[in-house]
């Protein structure tokens, strides 16, 4: 059984030294607390994913883009040839409150968060790292105060859940051949997949891999085209079963 047993204890030691996020509770979920990442901490990693935000879903897993959106991010992924060497590491560490806006630009741009988040980005680079792909402006805008970023291929397609969604497949379908050239694909990957039409297929929205679940999650969670969590308010999160899902 496949499974991610953690991050690296380099990583781990990282994360708790998370950046003081209580200076703005107005613009953080800090009750649902900090979603790191998902993907590889052990160094293998050959591409760095940075997105924003985290849902529902990211709060019962405990990992970055398991919900729609990390579906069609993991398509994305997949298309370029990549089916593990990569880790994504969000923009913010908690979900935001509203939308990347001037105030989030400036919190983004905190000389404790700056740091807190590049010293996450250069320990993601270890020296393996070909390419970065940032999805949306909270993404873009780490990623340009990452000086690591210098002499690496970096993308910026759009967010995955942007609308509409005909716009984002256009994006996307510039940026995929870019992505394939600058990145090594998995020796298990496809690059030569098509590229994006004028509407997502099922294959474009493939499950979660289970390696990059914690262990013990069910085997339904991070299925195509299935919304299991969905809050309801501020401090409740509902989580149900698909009909007639066992384990």
């Amino acid at each position: 059984m496949e499974f991610d047993p953690g991050p690296s204890p380099e990583f781990a030691a990282l994360f708790e030294n998370l950046p003081d996020h209580t200076r703005w509770p107005d613009r953080f979920r800090l009750n649902w607390g900090p979603i790191y990442y998902r993907g590889r901490t052990d160094g293998s990693a050959r591409v760095l994913v940075v997105g924003q935000d985290a849902a529902s879903e990211e709060d019962v897993a405990r990992r970055c883009f398991v919900g729609s959106a990390g579906r069609r991010l993991q398509g994305f992924l997949s298309k370029a040839g990549l089916t593990r060497s990569y880790v994504i590491i969000n923009a913010f560490t908690f979900s935001v409150f509203g939308q990347f806006d001037r105030e989030l630009r400036e919190i983004s741009e905190d000389p404790e968060m700056v740091a807190y988040r590049n010293a996450l980005f250069d320990l993601a680079a270890n020296g393996n790292l070909e390419a970065v792909v940032a999805f949306g402006r909270a993404a873009h805008h780490a990623v340009d105060q990452w000086p690591g970023a210098a002499g690496l291929f970096v993308a910026k397609p759009n967010h995955p859940s942007a609308r509409p969604a005909k716009k984002l497949l256009a994006n996307w379908a510039e940026w995929l051949p870019r992505v394939r050239d600058a990145v090594t694909p998995d020796d298990d990957g496809d690059p030569s997949s098509p590229n994006y039409g004028d509407a997502f297929g099922d294959e474009e929205q493939p499950p979660i891999p289970r390696c990059d679940l914690p262990f013990g999650m069910p085997a339904w969670f991070g299925s195509k085209n299935l919304k299991t969590a969905r809050r309801d308010g501020t401090d409740v999160i509902r989580w149900k079963t698909p009909a007639n899902s066992v384990g």
